[in-house]
């Protein structure tokens, strides 16, 4: 019999992120497994091996305008006050994409064709290759395409296509579930009536998951009874999921279990971390599979997240996010924050003249709100007591 446990100790979020990602690292689970898909299928993944040309792109030689296909030499001493006359059997005319025939070396651009009897006249000379794409001039076979670890857009897609990649090696997707936990949860669909609430965090979950290049699943809700939830967790490792979250029940009170359910069947990394909102959080390990126990406030489960599940997740395909980008504001009323807590306010923005005001939003970790209506997120250190109003401040903005 698994008993509840309360210890919660806050450590700064710095630390750990630290112990977390050095648990992960030496789990394992930074060593993505790979496979082999369509490349038209591709969109988002991430390539575990180098891909190079098959075939040189293009692969044959072909006009780059609408024109007439010559010989550079027949072209020379042609200029505007004195145009070279090419006999009919002396050229072709050739439309852009169509291969180069032989013995032909050049393209004249057919603005600057004039058709006269017999032929044309050109104003200007062309030298071999003008106008012409060479066989292997954007990839020669063998090239590089992609390198190993970048994520295949559109473009890197066309460029497989186009090099004779039909298939490219990707990072597998790590599959990852969520198990809500709560007696008074229910699902969205169902009559909530007083008393009971709709289960939403499982959207933050798999959407931001599979935003993030893995793939989500959810399971049933479970109620809050100790041996189910540890049931759940169990069915969650056999089925060989590669990282779960379990939301709610991180906290201290009498249904919260999540705490012992890990200690019992794994490892707990951290219990609780010096955030707001967020800090319930708890990382552990349950034979090398990363688990994460969300706070049920939404605005928490998903600081939690943010900060916990993507930057695994980066390390996890080798493709770190770019920087968010942010903008500098004045805040229009004061942030209070407590030392020793590192405090995620989501606020507004408001372009007034040459100024950006900043305004914070009410705080709470429940408030859907106050995500929905950001425009950005508004860091304040652990060391720092707040800002005043008026205060100069940098605005993370949020993807919109």
């Amino acid at each position: 019999m698994v008993r509840r446990t309360r210890y919660l100790r806050k450590i700064p979020l710095a630390e750990a992120q630290a112990v977390f990602f050095s648990a992960l690292e030496e789990a394992g689970f930074f060593q993505a497994a790979e496979e082999e898909v369509a490349v038209q299928a591709a969109l988002g993944r991430v390539t575990s091996q180098p891909v190079h040309a098959r075939i040189p792109c293009p692969h044959f030689r072909s006009a780059a305008m609408d024109g007439i296909a010559v010989r550079s030499e027949d072209t020379f001493g042609a200029r505007g006050d004195a145009p070279k006359f090419i006999p009919r059997e002396s050229f072709r005319y050739i439309d852009t994409g169509d291969p180069l025939p032989d013995p032909y070396d050049a393209v004249v651009m057919i603005e600057q064709v004039n058709e006269v009897e017999g032929g044309v006249e050109i104003y200007e000379p062309v030298f071999p290759g003008k106008h012409v794409r060479e066989i292997g001039e954007d990839f020669p076979q063998g090239a590089l395409v992609l390198p190993a670890g970048r994520r295949l857009r559109p473009e890197g897609i066309a460029a497989c296509l186009a090099t004779g990649n039909p298939t490219v090696w990707v990072k597998r997707k790590p599959r990852g579930l969520f198990i809500p936990t709560g007696s008074e949860l229910v699902p969205p669909e169902a009559d909530w009536g007083v008393g009971k609430v709709p289960e939403t965090n499982s959207q933050l979950f798999l959407g931001y998951v599979e935003e993030w290049g893995g793939e989500a699943h959810a399971s049933p809700i479970v109620p809050d009874r100790l041996e189910e939830i540890r049931g759940a967790v169990v069915a969650a490792l056999e089925e060989g999921y590669d990282f779960i979250a379990i939301s709610a029940g991180t906290s201290k009170g009498r249904e919260d279990f999540t705490a012992a359910i890990v200690a019992e069947l794994g490892r707990v990394l951290v219990h609780g971390v010096g955030i707001a909102p967020g800090k319930p959080v708890l990382l552990g390990l349950l034979d090398g599979v990363p688990v994460l126990g969300l706070p049920g406030y939404p605005v928490a489960a998903w600081i939690a997240l943010v900060k916990f599940l993507k930057p695994a997740l980066e390390r996890y395909f080798g493709c770190p996010a770019p920087p968010a980008p942010t903008v500098q504001g004045t805040l229009t009323h004061r942030i209070h924050s407590s030392l020793g807590t590192r405090e995620f306010v989501r606020v507004r923005l408001e372009r007034k003249a040459d100024k950006v005001l900043v305004h914070p939003l009410p705080g709470g970790s429940s408030r859907l709100s106050s995500l929905t209506g950001a425009d950005g997120i508004v860091e304040v250190p652990e060391e720092v007591e707040g800002y005043p109003k008026g205060a100069e401040v940098t605005v993370e903005l949020l993807p919109r």
